[in-house]
């Protein structure tokens, strides 16, 4: 579908909260929102990307780190000279900016939220934790990946899709490794990966399965949104008191 195409659908439903990765939509769109009251909020891999969002006048600032799973959102500069960390990051941005810095990648724990407003963040975005639960869209298989062994080694590779995103290392990612230049742009690696993605669940080869997913998987400790809802609020109101 177009992006003008998902934009509409987007004005039309009039969700409380629009995210948007790789790069800034229009003025006009952007004005859009607004008039319907619609907060926005956009992925920074960089200040310079903050200070671009803050200028095109988005109203929250994702502070994305290079631990998070999935793709880099980068949009300013080639995605391998934007790979800071988290909570680096957050304190260049937030120095910087005006606009709310919410911290994303390497969260799934009170102690990483606590930090993370410690170091200026106005709130934070977690991924892995929630995709690891039995509430999220991903496959049993993939949830399985993110809570065994295999997580304690991530990586960022463009095999999977044709954009470098974070995810388990696995065969392929490792076999691919400096051969990049003979994988198709996104989105067309995505698609030509998909049948290996379907064959390896169907027969039960996590080797040749890519699960997206961040570097904090080895700490994941729930599996239901309820109990990692709860220990998040516990912890984070525990350390900050």
């Amino acid at each position: 579908m177009p992006f003008e195409d998902q934009m509409q659908a987007i004005l039309d439903t009039r969700p409380p909260v629009f995210s948007f990765v790789f790069g800034i939509p229009s003025a006009d769109m952007l004005e859009q929102c607004r008039k319907r009251n619609i907060v926005t909020a956009g992925a920074a891999t960089t200040p310079d990307e903050a200070l671009a969002l803050e200028a095109a006048g988005v109203d929250l600032i994702v502070a994305s780190g290079f631990e998070a799973g999935g793709h880099r959102p980068s949009f300013l500069g080639s995605t391998e000279s934007s790979l800071v960390g988290t909570f680096v990051l957050v304190q260049q941005i937030k120095s910087r900016v005006r606009t709310p810095v919410i911290a994303a990648g390497g969260i799934a724990t009170g102690k990483g939220i606590a930090a993370a407003m410690t170091l200026g963040a106005d709130g934070v975005q977690v991924g892995t934790a929630f995709l690891a639960c039995e509430e999220s869209g991903a496959p049993p298989f993939h949830r399985e990946i993110l809570f065994s062994g295999a997580a304690r080694n991530s990586a960022l590779t463009r095999a999977f899709s044709g954009r470098l995103g974070r995810g388990v290392m696995n065969r392929i990612a490792l076999e691919t490794a400096g051969k990049e230049d003979s994988l198709l742009p996104f989105p067309l690696q995505s698609r030509f990966m998909g049948a290996l993605r379907q064959a390896a669940m169907q027969q039960n080869k996590p080797d040749l399965f890519f699960a997206w997913g961040g570097q904090i998987a080895t700490e994941l400790r729930h599996r239901k949104v309820a109990d990692l809802m709860r220990a998040l609020i516990d912890e984070t109101g525990a350390i900050l008191r």
